[in-house]
């Protein structure tokens, strides 16, 4: 057959234009940015700003809270505040009624004390590898073991105690 009894070749059908990328304003090798915070937002902005304490058991912990649910420790601490005054959270008391609160505080005062031990014994070190002994060094060295001692005899105290507390 000759090439120009050929049937004609239908035209592909119309395609509509795909959309065009809208460039960003941002430069294509900066830094990512951070995930949105899941908070929902409200007409009113967070602007006021109050001083609060917290021991630093209470911020790991709520720290560590905050953390698990993608918020900012600022941002869990005033929803779940809000939450308690709106009668939302299931609040019974404060953690200071808790009853082993008493001994948390014992073991944090004990905690910072065997701290303190431990500065001191840094620089008794000090003052040997340089060559002086201090001169009470000795004493200071006795009442490091008769504090390890006490602290062994009140952590047994504590163990044999807990097993009344957890029933």
């Amino acid at each position: 057959m000759p090439a120009d009894t050929a049937a004609p070749q239908p035209e592909p059908p119309a395609q509509t234009p795909l959309p065009v990328e809208q460039p960003s304003r941002r430069e294509p090798d900066a830094p990512t940015l951070p995930a949105r915070r899941n908070r929902k937002r409200t007409t009113e902005n967070r602007d006021q700003e109050k001083k609060i304490r917290f021991t630093p058991t209470a911020v790991r912990i709520i720290d560590e809270a905050a953390k698990r649910r993608d918020l900012t420790f600022a941002g869990f601490v005033g929803d779940a505040a809000l939450a308690v005054a709106l009668g939302k959270a299931n609040m019974v008391g404060s953690p200071e009624d808790d009853p082993i609160r008493p001994l948390v505080e014992a073991v944090e005062a004990h905690t910072k004390a065997l701290n303190r031990i431990g500065t001191n014994l840094n620089q008794i070190t000090t003052a040997i590898h340089s060559g002086t002994i201090p001169d009470q060094a000795e004493a200071v060295l006795d009442h490091v073991d008769q504090a390890v001692q006490r602290s062994y005899e009140v952590m047994d105290e504590v163990v044999a105690e807990g097993g009344s507390h957890g029933s």
